[in-house]
């Protein structure tokens, strides 16, 4: 069976919580880059983004070309200076 460890000390986090809509020019826009799409979306809201999570329901969708316009959840989970994170995720 799976185990799960904690790594290190839990620290406060800040979480800012976003819904997401997209266009069918987003969409080919995310196709293209979903990484770097979430980053040029978002950096101008919320600064330096050092990291992207997508949930694998969403990516699947991209892979097989079925429209992906959401609305979608996206989390911006900061915790210590220089640590921001954003995770997109089908609420489905």
């Amino acid at each position: 069976m799976a185990k799960v460890y904690r790594k290190g000390e839990t620290e406060a986090r800040e979480i800012e919580v976003f819904e997401l809509d997209l266009s069918e020019r987003d969409q080919a826009e995310m196709r293209a880059d979903p990484e770097g799409f979430f980053r040029r979306l978002l950096e101008p809201e919320i600064g330096t983004v050092n990291g992207v999570s997508i949930d694998v329901r969403i990516m699947n969708n991209l892979a097989s070309g079925v429209p992906i316009a959401g609305p979608h959840v996206v989390h911006h989970t900061v915790s210590g200076q220089w640590q921001s994170k954003v995770e997109v995720t089908d609420p489905m």
